[in-house]
């Protein structure tokens, strides 16, 4: 089953802004300090503009005041300008590059704004000076995860789950991020865990299934994809793994069924739409499978599977010409399926192309051979070997 991309929705983090309540430039400066303390005062009140023109006004005075910097960057994200407040961070950290704060707002400005490679270096400075500070070890954890890179994000979240072995949300994006790895006994335990401090967390039991599936233990994952949509019918994707479930099982009606349930709750998922346009097929409900897997075909040009079947439905349904079409765009996004050039040759001789024909028929029947001599071959190279006599 496919295995779904985590999201950071799924994760924790209310991000912290770090500012100061001191003024540390009184000995340099009484000016500097008054803006600093008006600064402070605007704040309580959440004269935001107020405060960022006082804070702007202090470190004009003392360009070296770090803490005013790092206040000045939060009243700029208070303000939505993070271009701004990513400035007066980094200004606090030249001036005290041991100040936690600076480096902990840097990584959590750029996260907020979506800069996921930017947040890394500073976050990584973090844990540099404060290794036990969960937020920067958790949004760099996340800037991994939006990065794909899942082995880097894996080393910071079990860190953070040795510290902190209950934490639900650290346990759920290892879980993801195990998933993503193909690590799926990894997954299921890290996932397991989950589900006993959250029995009732539909994501977990259907993130659960996922990892139990694709390690081949198809009945309890059949069981977790159930016990999902119990707790949430309306959790996306959930249906849409039960069906696949009861798919690999031969259960097509009862597939049938939970690919229709994912589709009213989450209509653009192509995937469940194929499946169904498939079992439509089967069944021989030609013009129901048509119009499942043209919406496929318009969703996702480059699926090639989709425009097979496509193909393969208005062949049966002797709409031959537009087969033709729908097979000579799956053959061009892929022209290494046997079963594609196979019904494309029928198709063209629907049509009476017949020199067309011959040429699907015949790079069909060797991609097939193919195929068929790699398969052999790879199991002759299972096959223990015969010990030599002494």
């Amino acid at each position: 089953m496919k295995t779904a991309k985590p999201t950071l929705r799924n994760f924790f983090v209310a991000c912290c802004l770090l500012p100061f309540a001191f003024s540390t430039a009184s000995a340099q400066s009484a000016e500097a300090a008054q803006h600093f303390a008006e600064a402070r005062h605007a704040e309580a009140r959440q004269d935001w503009a107020t405060a960022a023109s006082e804070y702007q006004q202090a470190v004009t005075i003392y360009p070296q005041w770090a803490e005013a910097f790092i206040n000045l960057g939060v009243v700029f994200n208070r303000q939505h300008r993070p271009d701004e407040a990513i400035k007066a961070f980094t200004r606090a950290a030249q001036i005290k590059p041991r100040m936690l704060a600076a480096w902990v707002n840097l990584g959590i400005t750029h996260f907020r704004a979506a800069h996921y490679a930017e947040a890394v270096p500073p976050l990584h400075q973090a844990i540099k000076i404060d290794a036990a500070n969960a937020q920067a070890r958790q949004l760099l954890a996340l800037s991994f995860i939006a990065l794909e890179q899942f082995r880097e994000a894996v080393e910071q979240l079990e860190t953070l789950r040795l510290a902190n072995p209950q934490e639900a949300a650290v346990l759920l994006a290892l879980g993801q991020a195990y998933l993503r790895l193909k690590r799926f006994d990894q997954a299921a335990e890290r996932l397991a865990a989950l589900i006993k401090l959250a029995p009732q967390s539909a994501k977990a039991h259907l993130l659960y299934g996922e990892a139990l599936d694709n390690a081949y233990d198809h009945d309890r994952a059949l069981e977790e994809f159930r016990r999902a949509v119990e707790l949430d019918a309306n959790l996306l994707e959930a249906h849409y793994a039960l069906g696949y479930a009861h798919l690999q099982r031969g259960e097509s009606a009862l597939a049938a069924l939970e690919f229709e349930r994912e589709l009213a709750i989450n209509p653009n998922y192509s995937l469940a739409r194929y499946h169904l346009g498939k079992i439509y097929l089967e069944q021989n409900r030609l013009d129901d499978a048509v119009k499942m897997l043209e919406k496929v075909a318009e969703q996702a040009k480059d699926f090639r599977p989709a425009f097979e079947s496509l193909g393969q439905a208005l062949l049966k349904k002797g709409d031959a010409e537009r087969a033709v079409v729908m097979l000579e765009h799956a053959v061009a996004l892929d022209p290494n399926w046997a079963d594609t050039r196979y019904f494309l040759g029928r198709a063209y001789n629907a049509i009476g192309k017949r020199e067309a024909a011959k040429r699907e028929f015949a790079a069909a029947q060797k991609l097939a051979a193919e195929a068929r001599e790699k398969l052999e071959s790879g199991l002759s190279k299972q096959q223990p070997k015969t010990p030599k006599p002494r």
